[in-house]
C-alpha cells in the first residue's frame, strides 16, 4: 500500500506504508534529520531517472519510496530503445555518484587537511556520504531489479530479446538476493553492522521475483499500446526477425522489441523463407491463448 505525498513535474512521489512506519520510529528516536538526508539522497537518485526518461521521450509516472530504497515506474516503455533504457538506468547511480564525489572531495580537500573528523564534527555530512556510497554500490550490481541489471538487460536484449534478457537478469537477481541474504544473516550473528547486507539481499530477491513475474505481460502490453506512438510520430522503425517454422507463439513473443514494429520471417530447415507473419497476427494468437501454435500454422 502506497501513499502519494508530492509531485516532481509529471511524476507522482509515493511512500510505502513500511517507510511511514520506519520514519515514525526514526523521528521519535531523535533521528529526524538523518531521515531527511536519506530521503533527499533517494529522491536525487530517482531524479536522475526522471530527467533521463524525459530526455528520451518517455516519463516516470510514479516513484515509490521504501524503507531501504525507491523504485521508479516508467510509463510507455515502448518509447525506449534498449540503449535509451540503459541510459535512463545509468543516470540514477550517476546522480548518487555526484553526491558521493562532492562529499569525498570536501573530506579530502577541506576537513582532512584541517584535521577534522567528518563523522564526529559533521555526522549528517558523513551520513550523506555513506548513503550515497550505498546507493551507488548496490545499484551497479548487474541484476534486476537494480539499475545495473537494467543496464545489462539493455545490452543483452539486443541479442536475445527483451523478455529472455529480463528472465536471465531476474534469475541472476534471485541468486544475488539469496546469496546476500545468507551472507548478511551469517555475518549479523557476529557483527550487527552487517544487518544492511541482510536487508539488501531480501529486497533484491523480492524485486527480482516481481520482475520475473511481470516481464512478459508488461512487454506484450507495451507492444499492444504502440499505436499511440504511431499516431503521434506518424512513423516507427520496422525490424525483421527470422524464426523456424516450428517455433511456437510463446517463444517468438519473447523475441520482440517494444521499440520496433516486428515482422516475422518464417523459414524452413534450409533457411528458405516460407512466408511472413505480422506482429498483429502473432499477438492476436498470444491473447487467444494459442501460445503453442507454430509459425507455420499462422502462415496458413
Amino acid at each position: 500500500m502506497t501513499v502519494p505525498v508530492a509531485r516532481l513535474g509529471n511524476t507522482e512521489v509515493c511512500v510505502h506504508v513500511t517507510f511511514l512506519l520506519a520514519a515514525f520510529v526514526l523521528a521519535i528516536s531523535g533521528y529526524a534529520f538523518h531521515l531527511v538526508v536519506f530521503l533527499g539522497s533517494l529522491l536525487f537518485h530517482e531524479l536522475g531517472h526522471i530527467m533521463a526518461a524525459s530526455w528520451m521521450g518517455a516519463e516516470v509516472a510514479k516513484v515509490v519510496v521504501w524503507p531501504f530504497g525507491a523504485m521508479a515506474k516508467i510509463e510507455r516503455t515502448w518509447q525506449l530503445s534498449p540503449t535509451a533504457e540503459g541510459f535512463v538506468a545509468f543516470m540514477g547511480p550517476f546522480n548518487s555518484g555526484i553526491l558521493l564525489a562532492l562529499t569525498a572531495a570536501l573530506q579530502a580537500g577541506v576537513f582532512k587537511t584541517r584535521g577534522i573528523d567528518l563523522a564526529v564534527e559533521y555526522p549528517l555530512l558523513a551520513l550523506l556520504q555513506s548513503v550515497n556510497l550505498y546507493l551507488f554500490a548496490v545499484n551497479v550490481l548487474p541484476c534486476l531489479p537494480l539499475d545495473g541489471g537494467r543496464i545489462a538487460r539493455s545490452r543483452l536484449a539486443l541479442k536475445i530479446g527483451y523478455v529472455d534478457a529480463s528472465a536471465k537478469m531476474s534469475r541472476f537477481g534471485l541468486y544475488c538476493g539469496v546469496s546476500l541474504t545468507l551472507a548478511g544473516a551469517v555475518c549479523s550473528l557476529v557483527r550487527a553492522s552487517c544487518l544492511p547486507i541482510l536487508i539488501t539481499g531480501v529486497v533484491i530477491w523480492w524485486g527480482a521475483h516481481e520482475e520475473r513475474e511481470d516481464t512478459t505481460s508488461r512487454n506484450v502490453m507495451d507492444l499492444l499500446t504502440r499505436s499511440d506512438r504511431l499516431q503521434h510520430k506518424k512513423a516507427i522503425p520496422v525490424e525483421e526477425i527470422m524464426v523456424l517454422a516450428d517455433a511456437r507463439v510463446k517463444d517468438v513473443v519473447g523475441k520482440l522489441r517494444p521499440s520496433r514494429y516486428n515482422v516475422i520471417l518464417v523459414a524452413g530447415r534450409q533457411m528458405r523463407v516460407m512466408g511472413r507473419v505480422s506482429e498483429a497476427t502473432l499477438l492476436e494468437a498470444f491473447y487467444k491463448g494459442e501460445v503453442n501454435r507454430t509459425m507455420k500454422d499462422l502462415i496458413g
